[in-house]
């Protein structure tokens, strides 16, 4: 009822900093939860085959210490009960020394492939199995928020590199197109201590993407919308690095 994998950090995983990058934490989440959702019988191609797949629905991460190439990673997730239609997954992220570096949690859906509405798990057959006591007790993912403030507005169309095996962009891309927005200077002088993210709209090939970022002291806020249609949001905290 518990995975845990231990995972030795690439160069391609970092970022300019040399620790590793929030996109490819949320990617490492995500193959973790498709990796062991396999091996509970809930994976995506048992789900395929009733017509329905995972989707992931609000997600928040928090870091004390982003490790670097030379920190293994020994990363740990589980599920817990379904609630009401939505189903919690839980991360913790421990260096060898048994350290904890971040937790995060998430919250997921199953949605009909064809006509995109969230499916009813106990219609469709899927029972996730889930740990009697849990690693650790660990907070459902908080309130995403609207910008507010002075926003600043720019606008992206998915490319190539955004796609997944879906066609829409994927999770994690949202965190490099909310990073993007904050200045190097900042990124240079500390660290995103917290983000969150909602999504509640898929984002395809050839959307024109309107991103409305604003800042307010230690706190970025980003939505995306396509037709003025909100399709996702993200949440973070910047926290300054002490020397």
């Amino acid at each position: 009822m518990i995975y845990t994998e231990r995972k030795s950090l690439s160069y391609n995983e970092l970022d300019f900093k040399g620790l590793w990058k929030i996109e490819n934490i949320f990617l490492t989440m995500q193959e973790a939860a498709g990796i062991h959702a396999e091996r509970l019988g809930a994976g995506y191609g048992v789900l395929r085959e009733k017509g329905i797949g995972w989707v992931l629905i609000r997600a928040s991460l928090k870091m004390d210490e982003y490790p670097d190439v030379n920190t293994p990673v020994t990363l740990t997730t589980w599920p817990e009960p379904e609630r009401r239609l939505l189903f919690p997954r839980f991360f913790s992220f421990k260096d060898d020394a048994g350290n904890l570096l971040g937790t995060a949690s998430t919250l997921w859906a199953l949605m009909d492939i064809e006509n995109r509405t969230l499916a009813v798990p106990a219609a469709k057959g899927v029972v996730v199995q889930t740990p009697a006591e849990p690693p650790l007790k660990l907070e459902l993912p908080g309130k995403v928020r609207m910008p507010e403030g002075e926003i600043a507005e720019t606008t992206v169309c998915p490319k190539y590199s955004d796609l997944d095996i879906n066609n829409h962009v994927n999770n994690s891309r949202y965190i490099d197109w909310f990073c993007d927005q904050i200045p190097l200077e900042i990124h240079k002088k500390g660290i995103l201590s917290e983000i969150s993210v909602s999504y509640s709209r898929e984002i395809r090939s050839g959307s024109d993407v309107k991103l409305e970022f604003s800042r307010t002291d230690n706190q970025f806020r980003m939505a995306g919308k396509e037709n003025n249609q909100v399709c996702f949001m993200v949440n973070a905290t910047w926290k300054e690095e002490t020397l």
